[in-house]
């Protein structure tokens, strides 16, 4: 039912009805595309606008960009640097369980994650609200993400409570619908794995503590940005108790077309980006192995562990959720400021920003998107 709405979404913004009908006929064409070569795969299983906004970190980072004079609102903030959780769409973000067994709402994907002007952060999440909901409020999200950057204290959205006592409730142990027994559910998408490839991934796994092996396969992901990426799911067991592990295949970071420093190695890059959205409290099975020559982020899959999905929520309820986003991406931006005086350099910039020019730089991409998936699919 919702991918029914975001289509509509696409024919309002199309046709300059709801919020796209803010923006002069002039600034319809203000997005200049880029050279790009899009996956077909990925086209195919982009099932609305969104989805496709979700697909393409990097086209959408290119577009950005190519068209910064043409943004007014996003050029008068190009900068600081910060690092950028790289892929701030809105349904990036969600519970995880820390390593003590208590659980944060905090963005959850750090592939793509890097230095890079602090705004696109922000646009990339504002965008993507769009998208996801044509009534979504810039307003707030902006509101949110200023008083994460101060450190101001917001209570999280019921919705939001409820989701982290779940997901203590449910806690380390394994997804059960992921297993049959003692082993994974097998499926089109899920290969066994070599003889060769396992040694490589318990070697990789000695150094985590005293863990059996129990189950593997090899799979990828159907949709999304790391659609068709390899991975190893991992079934081990310690005292008794099962542990779910996940290794994915690592690529060039999408943040590459905008970084400002280096992003190689990743190892440091990601860890950076887990300290900044976790703390220092994130469990200890995060890492970074190689296995046949292939860079792999290691990482848990908690039953606890849940993404955000639009789809599951009131439209009421996704609005509080957006804010809340934008309110923890504030608070993981404020640990890249190197002084409380660039952070109020950066507190004093933002709070000046134009909502009106802003609207039209937010819809302006979310059009180009929206037609751009109707052009493809």
């Amino acid at each position: 039912m919702r991918t029914v709405f975001r289509v509509l979404t696409f024919l309002l913004l199309s046709t300059g009805c709801s919020h796209a009908d803010r923006i002069p006929a002039a600034e319809e064409a203000s997005i200049r595309d880029v050279s790009y070569v899009f996956d077909r795969d990925r086209v195919a299983t982009a099932k609305d606008p969104f989805l496709f906004f979700r697909s393409f970190v990097d086209y959408f980072y290119l577009l950005a960009e190519a068209n910064l004079p043409r943004l007014p609102a996003v050029q008068a903030l190009w900068g600081p640097t910060v690092w950028c959780v790289g892929d701030a769409h809105a349904e990036n973000f969600g519970i995880l369980l820390l390593e003590d067994g208590s659980a944060t709402f905090t963005h959850n994907d750090y592939d793509d994650s890097g230095p890079c002007p602090a705004i696109l952060d922000l646009y990339r999440l504002a965008v993507s609200a769009r998208l996801g909901d044509r009534h979504a409020s810039l307003e707030d999200l902006t509101e949110g993400y200023l008083l994460g950057l101060r450190g101001e204290a917001m209570e999280s959205p019921e919705v939001i409570q409820k989701m982290l006592k779940k997901a203590k409730k449910k806690g380390k142990a394994p997804d059960p619908d992921r297993l049959q027994g003692r082993r994974f559910v097998r499926d089109s998408a899920s290969s066994e794995v070599s003889s060769a490839e396992a040694a490589q991934l318990q070697a990789a796994l000695k150094d985590l503590g005293r863990l059996s092996l129990v189950d593997l396969i090899a799979t990828s992901k159907r949709s999304g940005g790391s659609q068709g990426l390899l991975r190893y799911e991992v079934l081990l067991e310690s005292q008794g108790a099962l542990l779910h592990l996940e290794f994915k295949e690592q690529v060039r970071p999408s943040i590459t077309p905008v970084a400002r420093g280096p992003l190689e190695p990743p190892g440091p890059r990601l860890r950076q980006a887990i300290r900044n959205a976790q703390g220092p409290g994130a469990s200890r099975f995060y890492g970074l192995v190689t296995v046949n020559d292939k860079t792999m982020f290691l990482r848990p899959r908690f039953d606890g562990n849940s993404g955000i999905s639009l789809d599951e929520q009131a439209d009421s309820d996704n609005r509080e959720i957006l804010r809340y986003e934008a309110y923890r991406l504030g608070m993981i931006h404020s640990r890249s400021f190197k002084s409380e005086g660039s952070i109020r350099t950066w507190l004093s910039a933002i709070s000046k920003l134009e909502p009106g020019r802003w609207e039209e730089d937010v819809v302006a991409m979310a059009r180009q998107f929206s037609r751009k998936w109707e052009q493809l699919r």
